[in-house]
């Protein structure tokens, strides 16, 4: 079968041969339709993640749209190594197959769970969301945060500012729920003041970051020992992703000073039954046409490429067997 390859962490994977899949006891073989190019998928490839993979080659693809023997349509993931999504064919437990309604296309259902479920789970398992909370998201030009702006507000948020650097589609979040913007791509000093301003209006009650980095650093300098935080209820702030910097340098005054709480929020933290009661919220929301994601699908002979791909601002990649 064709498969997206990958030889080395230093190169992108490569559209080639690869042999069939035997299923195992416990496994199915399913026939892929979609699979999305996600940053995690990035990141193990790259060596970067701390599930990357360690024995090569492999196949690319954590999860995606299939078949089954059946021929009903499910979201599968959980392949056993060297198996990946982007494939023609893989082999996966039944267990980790989630049915997709007819009423969601195949390149949403395959786009669509990955970046939802990076906010949904953190926004209630990590930062207790609750109604009329204000939520800064760090990263909102990505594809993971836009979404998040949606499913903030879908789960009762009563403010959403929303912090990007692609001006382009920073302007175009209002028409998705963002009550404020702010620029990232701006010297520190004015960034922070930024921060300052709109922490101002209605204090931050929670934070999706998908940076961390020096976006991070300045938000935290920006907070220490203002007037504006120092409330009883505490302000948290939830690390989603990396894409600014893998580590931070964090003073001690910033927490004595602003009631900060910092959690983490990664596969191995949330219970999976909650991971799969989301779905079905999930599907009714994109079928409803309530929560949007731009999506773009490439062939998977045309990988090699499009994994290099640069200028995709905020939509996702679809790989087609």
């Amino acid at each position: 079968m064709k498969a997206a390859v990958l030889h080395t962490h230093a190169s992108p994977p490569r559209f080639e041969d690869f042999p069939d899949p035997q299923p195992g006891p416990d496994e199915v073989l399913v026939h892929v339709r979609a699979a999305s190019v996600k940053n995690v998928d990035k990141a193990m490839a790259a060596g970067s993640h701390y599930d990357s993979h360690r024995d090569l080659p492999v196949i690319c693809g954590v999860d995606g749209l299939a078949v089954l023997e059946d021929g009903s349509r499910a979201l599968c993931g959980g392949c056993r190594p060297p198996y990946g999504m982007m494939a023609e064919r893989a082999a996966v437990s039944p267990a980790f197959c989630v049915p997709v309604p007819e009423s969601v296309d195949d390149i949403t259902a395959a786009a669509l769970p990955n970046p939802a479920l990076s906010s949904w789970l953190p926004l209630i398992w990590r930062a207790r969301l609750k109604p009329g909370d204000t939520v800064l998201i760090l990263g909102a030009t990505g594809v993971a945060g836009k979404l998040a702006i949606q499913i903030a507000k879908h789960l009762g948020a009563g403010r959403v500012v929303a912090a990007g650097r692609n001006q382009r589609v920073l302007e175009s979040l209002p028409t998705i729920g963002a009550d404020a913007t702010i620029a990232l791509d701006q010297p520190d000093q004015a960034l922070a003041a930024a921060f300052v301003r709109e922490a101002g209006r209605k204090r931050f009650d929670v934070v999706l970051d998908y940076l961390w980095g020096r976006p991070t650093e300045v938000l935290l300098d920006a907070l220490t020992g203002h007037d504006v935080m120092a409330e009883s209820d505490s302000v948290r702030l939830v690390e989603i992703g990396d894409m600014a910097g893998p580590t931070i340098t964090l003073s001690a005054a910033t927490l004595r000073s602003s009631a900060i709480e910092i959690y983490g929020s990664g596969g191995g933290g949330i219970p999976h039954t909650a991971i799969f009661e989301v779905f079905p919220q999930l599907w009714a929301l994109a079928a409803s046409g309530k929560l949007r994601i731009d999506t773009e699908p490439v062939p998977l002979a045309d990988i090699e490429s499009a994994w290099q791909r640069r200028d995709l601002s905020g939509r996702r990649l679809v790989v087609i067997p």
